[in-house]
């Protein structure tokens, strides 16, 4: 019954907005009014002793994230909007530098010490905008914030790197890269890290954010294009980060590591 209500709702929300918002200003005012309802029901935790805000709250982000990927998947050009209102009230969006490709993440504040995101991934190919609603599902992986994309071009391909991170406890943080690629109208994962393990789309490491808290400057993993190389911190054996970095370069075919 919930999720006939929720889907009703949803049908409404996107038949109403899809006739009153026509314009890109017009799209972000409905979306902006979606997700200060995130907002609202979290900070209604230590208010409403019914837990009925458990139930919002979830449905908030539902609605706000199905709201998002309509839109940016109907209107191509939202992938250029700046959606200033929205990033003031926290919703991240990075963009690449060719403009094919965008990130919009949040903290849907369902979670503890563990927090919990959702991102929306927009790309344009063919002409045409499509987006990727990045959700938990049951038993499904933990899913990232993203906080940096990277444009890396060679030859006839462009390649995505996007910098991403968790936050597990109080305690208990990581970050990574992972290589994005467009092709044949989808968005894909590009196998371009050579580990010991095999050939991967990703690095991540985990480590302990209370070794770094107090840091003036934070080391954080980075990619220079011009060196077409990734920095990645080097975390020692107890898990505390250090000033020291690895360095991934790519040879041309695929990053491998190399010293620094």
């Amino acid at each position: 019954m919930k999720l006939l209500k929720l889907l009703v709702l949803i049908c409404c929300c996107i038949l109403s907005s899809d006739a009153n918002a026509q314009s890109p200003k017009e799209i972000e005012a409905d979306l902006l009014k979606s997700f200060r309802k995130i907002s609202y029901w979290s900070e209604q935790q230590s208010k409403d002793t019914s837990l009925t805000w458990i139930n919002n709250l979830e449905e908030a982000n539902e609605v706000f994230g199905n709201k998002l990927k309509y839109y940016t998947g109907k209107y191509p050009s939202t992938i250029s909007y700046p959606f200033s209102s929205l990033k003031k009230e926290h919703l991240d969006i990075v963009s690449s530098d060719d403009g094919l490709f965008r990130i919009y993440s949040w903290d849907t504040w369902e979670g503890g010490t563990m927090h919990d995101f959702e991102n929306v991934l927009q790309y344009k190919s063919g002409g045409k905008s499509n987006s990727i609603l990045d959700t938990v599902k049951s038993g499904d992986d933990y899913v990232y914030y993203y906080s940096n994309l990277y444009t890396m071009k060679v030859k006839a391909k462009t390649y995505y790197l996007a910098v991403y991170g968790g936050i597990f406890s109080t305690k208990d943080v990581s970050e990574g890269i992972r290589i994005f690629t467009i092709g044949n109208g989808k968005l894909n994962d590009a196998k371009l890290i050579k580990t010991p393990t095999g050939m991967n789309n990703k690095i991540e490491y985990g480590f302990d954010f209370f070794s770094e808290v107090d840091w003036k400057v934070r080391p954080v993993i980075s990619f220079d294009n011009a060196a077409k190389t990734i920095y990645i911190p080097l975390i020692d054996e107890k898990g505390k980060m250090t000033h020291q970095f690895i360095l991934y370069k790519f040879t041309g075919r695929y990053f491998e590591k190399v010293k620094n």
